[in-house]
């Protein structure tokens, strides 16, 4: 045998004896000592050999009886079945979509003028000049009121009413 085999059994050793100690710790040994029952002699008959027929007493007996522990948490799982050691996903509440919203106006004011007394308004939407009056449609967007101040315009799927400030450059 060389050093490793001895490395190898003390280790072997060590094992043992820890697995003895955790199992015994507890004060609890797990061992019972129990007397198998004797037979019952029959009633002698006043012969001096009953007493030597009489059966005799059997030693006592160590019976290990191990001790019940408590089921493993988890224990009722599938030992075979799929398992992840990531953590569960967070649980979301479930609730209603919020409805959906206009989209910010696509174009800006630059500015209004008047074409046979009816009020036109003019936007800029990316580079391209856009002439609009009450009632006309811009893409999704209706103009439905029209004020010194500001526009308002209805976007069409959702309803929603959408102001465009107007910012006047005139000073008093």
């Amino acid at each position: 045998m060389n050093r490793r085999h001895l490395l190898l059994g003390a280790a072997l050793l060590v094992c043992v004896a820890w697995t003895a100690w955790s199992l015994l710790a507890d004060g609890d040994t797990g061992v019972v000592l129990a007397r198998a029952p004797s037979p019952r002699p029959a009633p002698s008959s006043g012969t001096p050999h009953a007493a030597a027929a009489a059966p005799r007493e059997t030693p006592a007996v160590a019976v290990l009886e191990l001790p019940q522990r408590p089921a493993a948490r988890g224990s009722a799982r599938n030992a075979f079945g799929a398992y992840s050691y990531l953590p569960p996903p967070p649980r979301a509440a479930i609730t209603a979509a919020p409805a959906p919203r206009a989209p910010p106006l696509p174009f800006i004011f630059t500015g209004s003028l008047v074409i046979e007394g009816q009020p036109s308004y003019l936007l800029l939407q990316g580079d391209a000049p856009i002439r609009v009056s009450p009632g006309a449609q811009v893409g999704d967007f209706t103009l439905v009121e029209a004020a010194p101040e500001r526009l308002v315009f209805r976007h069409g799927p959702t309803g929603d009413l959408v102001p465009l400030t107007i910012v006047s450059a005139r000073s008093n």
